[in-house]
C-alpha cells in the first residue's frame, strides 16, 4: 500500500490529494477524496475508512514544543526539559530539544506509540524551534541544531518503513532529506497575520525562494515529495482556486485550510 501511493506521489506529485485536520467530528466521506490525512495523533476520526481505501494516515508529532494539553507535559516539566511559551500557540512551550530524556521519549515512546494506533508514518512538527533557539541565543542553546538533525535521523533509523513527513525546517533540510518522504512547506505563498488573525498572499520574493531551496533538495533525492499547506478563509472560493493553481504552478502538492486545522475544507471544484 505505502509503496503504491508514494509511486503516485513521485509520478504526479501536484496533482496528489492530501489533507491536515486536527479534530474528531468529521464523518469518514469527508476524507474520500484524499491520497494522504494529517491527524492528531491523540484526537482524531476511526482510521480505518481510510486505511480500507487505501489511504495514507500520518500522525502529527511535536518535536520541539509541548503543548499543555498532551498527556506527557506534566512530566517534561517536571524534568525541567521546557522553556519558554510560544506567543503565537498558548500553552506550547518549546522543549530543550538537546536533552537525552526527550529523545528517548520521542523515539521510545511517543513514535511507537503513534503507529501502534495504525497510522503510516508521523508528521513532525516545530522542527524549526530548536534552531530559533540556538539562533537567538547561541551560548545558551548551542547545539539545537544539531539535536534536531540527530533525532529526526534517529526516527528514520528506527522506523525506516514509517513515512517521515517534515514541516518546513529549512535550515536542516540538507542534513535530513534522506531521513525524510516528505518535506511541507506551510505557508509558501499565503502569510496569516496572527495579530490580526486574517491572511494575505505573500511576495512573490518569499515562495521564489523558498521553493528554489525545496526543489534543490528533491533534485538531490529524487524521492523526497514537496507539500504546502496554506491558510485561507473557505468561504473565497475564488481565491482558493488561484492559490491550489498557483501552488501546483510551483510543482508543490497543495491544501488549503482554516489556520485552526479544525475543519475538512475541500478543494473548490
Amino acid at each position: 500500500m505505502l509503496s503504491t501511493l508514494l509511486g503516485l506521489v513521485r509520478a504526479q506529485p501536484t496533482s496528489f490529494r492530501w489533507a491536515v485536520y486536527y479534530a474528531d467530528a468529521a464523518r469518514p466521506e469527508a476524507f474520500a477524496p484524499f491520497d494522504m490525512v494529517v491527524f492528531d495523533s491523540d484526537r482524531h476520526p476511526d482510521l480505518g475508512p481510510l486505511r480500507a481505501r487505501k489511504a495514507l494516515a500520518i500522525g502529527y508529532l511535536s518535536v520541539g514544543e509541548v503543548h499543555r494539553t498532551r498527556s506527557y507535559f506534566d512530566d517534561a516539566l517536571r524534568q525541567g526539559l521546557l522553556l519558554d511559551e510560544n506567543p503565537n500557540w498558548p500553552g506550547a512551550f518549546a522543549v530543550d530539544i538537546r536533552d537525552p530524556r526527550w529523545h528517548a521519549r520521542i523515539l521510545d515512546e511517543l513514535v511507537p506509540a503513534i503507529l501502534a494506533r495504525g497510522f503510516d508514518g508521523v508528521f513532525l512538527d516545530t522542527v524549526d524551534t530548536g534552531t530559533d533557539l540556538e539562533r537567538r541565543d547561541r551560548a545558551r542553546f548551542a547545539g539545537a541544531t544539531l539535536a534536531t538533525i540527530e533525532l529526526v535521523r534517529a526516527i528514520k533509523r528506527r522506523h525506516p518503513s514509517a513515512i517521515v513527513v517534515l514541516n518546513r525546517g529549512y535550515d536542516i533540510l540538507p542534513a535530513v532529506e534522506n531521513s525524510i518522504d516528505m518535506v511541507l512547506a506551510e505557508s509558501l505563498v499565503t502569510a496569516w497575520d496572527f495579530q490580526n488573525n486574517s491572511a494575505r498572499l505573500a511576495p512573490p520574493s518569499q515562495h521564489q525562494a523558498e521553493s528554489a531551496l525545496l526543489k534543490e533538495a528533491a533534485l538531490r533525492n529524487p524521492k523526497l515529495r514537496l507539500l504546502a499547506l496554506e491558510y485561507w478563509p473557505p468561504e473565497d472560493s475564488a481565491m482558493l482556486k488561484h492559490i491550489y493553481a498557483k501552488v501546483r504552478a510551483l510543482g508543490f502538492a497543495p491544501y488549503v485550510a482554516t489556520v485552526a486545522l479544525d475543519r475538512v475544507v475541500p478543494e473548490p471544484r
